[in-house]
């Protein structure tokens, strides 16, 4: 149970957090790392919680009135010749990658922390 409300958190301060920007995503991994969560493995957790977080941004832009979230990610698939449901998903995964090894690098250089 503490994990998953742990998780739910951390995919809450993505989703704020990536309203500054995309910097704020490994930002807020790296804050994560350094703070010595819950699990096992923060990387992993904060990578996951990154991708829900970025898959739900995005979401929300596509079912948006105002958003034309398809009409962008086809005009982009199409400068870099792949299908927007391919783009859609590297941003995902870049969103992911990029929280991940900042929470990695993170738990490995912050100094441990006693009980």
């Amino acid at each position: 149970m503490r994990q998953a409300a742990a998780f739910l958190l951390l995919t809450l301060a993505f989703a704020a957090a990536s309203v500054l920007g995309w910097w704020a995503m490994p930002a807020t991994a790296a804050l994560w790392g350094v703070l010595r969560p819950v699990s096992r493995r923060p990387a992993l957790f904060a990578a996951a919680a990154a991708a829900l977080a970025w898959s739900g941004w995005l979401l929300l832009d596509g079912l948006s009135p105002r958003g034309d979230f398809g009409g962008l990610a086809t005009r982009l698939g199409g400068i870099f010749s792949l299908p927007a449901p391919a783009l859609v998903a590297i941003t995902i995964v870049f969103a992911a990658l990029l929280s991940g090894s900042a929470a990695y690098l993170a738990v490995a250089i912050a100094p441990a922390r006693k009980h």
